[in-house]
């Protein structure tokens, strides 16, 4: 019997880092989550913007945000967090 998996020290997440490390092992894993939901052999959908929907995106990104929404922002992260109000 093994109690690795309970231990609470450093070692307890030396098999999460070196599997984290590991991109094929994450890649493996979520292929297979993957196929085990939509069955086996299925491909991940794929969108494809026209070249005018794309360069609208873009173009929308670059422009600065609109003052009064920043403004609203700003109140939201200036509020307390309800554990730091008493």
């Amino acid at each position: 019997m093994s109690h690795e998996e309970f231990r609470f020290d450093d070692r307890h997440i030396c098999k999460s880092f070196w599997s984290a490390l590991n991109g094929g092992w994450h890649d493996m894993e979520y292929k297979y989550k993957f196929e085990e939901f939509w069955g086996k052999g299925a491909k991940p959908e794929r969108i494809v913007l026209p070249q005018k929907d794309f360069d609208a995106l873009v173009e929308r990104l670059n422009k600065p945000p609109d003052p009064e929404v920043q403004k609203r922002f700003r109140e939201i992260l200036n509020k307390p967090a309800p554990w730091d109000e008493e």
